[in-house]
């Protein structure tokens, strides 16, 4: 059971509900300020991810901060997208400072760029699923310059998640992961719909959900 945030209320039941949450959310505020490096997804999660990752694999993300030290510290190669300048050039010097030579950083801020809908996987058609960003095409698209089956680990933590996560399926390799965080939000469902044959874990902390799916292996697909 989530206890959701609710924006706007106030009173006893939301003063409860807000020291709930804060208790819940308190074990991952303790990890991420011993080690800069830690994700900000569910424990579960990170030690699901920390398992899985090797430094042969490339992964791809959406949504730089955190996870970028974190997944660039366990793979051989990394691409990361970001839509904010002032973050991006942040990311840079943190990098740079850091001496993290593995990752390549792109930019793609919002826009009237209109991506590559040609190339869009079948998942879109599937689903029928019709972006509500329009303005994050080309955000969502880019990892449609990457061939099928590129991808050991595809995170999904930025803008236009849903757009991002149906992109990633085509860019996995069998066997790989797509990790959705925030997953318990409804708007989020053509993602389930689209992995619905993948198996799939979900990890909780009472505050929030980041579900992790795994690529079908081709002779089990």
């Amino acid at each position: 059971m989530l206890i959701r945030y609710a924006p706007g209320r106030t009173g006893l039941g939301e003063g409860l509900r807000r020291a709930a949450r804060a208790l819940l959310y308190a074990p991952t505020a303790w990890r991420m300020a011993c080690d800069p490096a830690y994700p900000w997804i569910n424990a579960g999660a990170v030690r699901c991810l920390d398992r899985f990752l090797a430094p042969s694999m490339t992964a791809f993300e959406w949504g730089g901060g955190r996870s970028t030290f974190f997944l660039a510290r366990r793979v051989a190669r990394l691409v990361t997208v970001e839509h904010r300048e002032k973050w991006r050039r942040r990311l840079v010097r943190e990098l740079v400072g850091q001496g993290v030579a593995n990752v390549t950083l792109r930019f793609a801020p919002p826009g009237d760029a209109p991506g590559r809908p040609d190339d869009r996987p079948d998942a879109w058609r599937q689903t029928g699923y019709v972006p509500e960003k329009p303005e994050f095409a080309a955000y969502a698209d880019a990892i449609l310059d990457f061939g099928p089956d590129s991808f050991d680990l595809v995170s999904v933590d930025g803008r236009a998640r849903v757009a991002c996560a149906l992109n990633a399926l085509s860019r996995l390799r069998p066997g790989g992961l797509l990790v959705l965080d925030n997953s318990e939000w409804v708007k989020y469902a053509p993602v389930f719909a689209a992995a619905s044959g993948w198996p799939r874990r979900d990890f909780e902390n009472g505050v929030w959900r980041t579900t992790v799916w795994r690529r079908p292996d081709a002779a089990n697909a």
